[in-house]
């Protein structure tokens, strides 16, 4: 029986992103709700959903590798990626501040949330 341990992620990695997001994205942009998730688990994969890790290399499930990826794309240059499912994205519209669950593969609009917390609970319970 395969066992793993789910380990938090370190100072190292988190300086990492921020800077990643200062650099591409948008100055002093940081989402606390977020790196208090990482601080328990280093992201998550579970039925389905991945809430991407901190792991700079990581290139699949990756903070900066997943977002790198998905940004690529014209129509969804103005949002930040946290994690995806089968059928969706879980990202920030960046420029309204509105977290939000869009659709794969166009991109639509299927929920808005009020905070990250509100958002990633929603993914979760979406899998189980």
């Amino acid at each position: 029986m395969k066992k793993s341990i789910i380990l938090p992620v370190n100072d190292e990695n988190i300086q990492t992103i921020k800077e990643w997001i200062s650099r591409n994205i948008s100055e002093n942009l940081w989402i606390s709700e977020y790196e208090n998730l990482l601080k328990k688990v280093n992201g998550l994969e579970f039925n389905g959903l991945v809430i991407y890790n901190a792991k700079p290399n990581d290139e699949n499930n990756g903070f900066i590798g997943a977002n790198e990826i998905w940004r690529d794309n014209e129509w969804d240059s103005n949002y930040l990626f946290f994690g995806d499912s089968n059928i969706s994205w879980y990202c920030l519209d960046i420029d309204n501040y509105v977290f939000l669950e869009l659709d794969k593969p166009r991109g639509n609009i299927v929920d808005e949330f009020n905070s990250f917390d509100e958002m990633i609970n929603t993914a979760l319970k979406s899998v189980l």
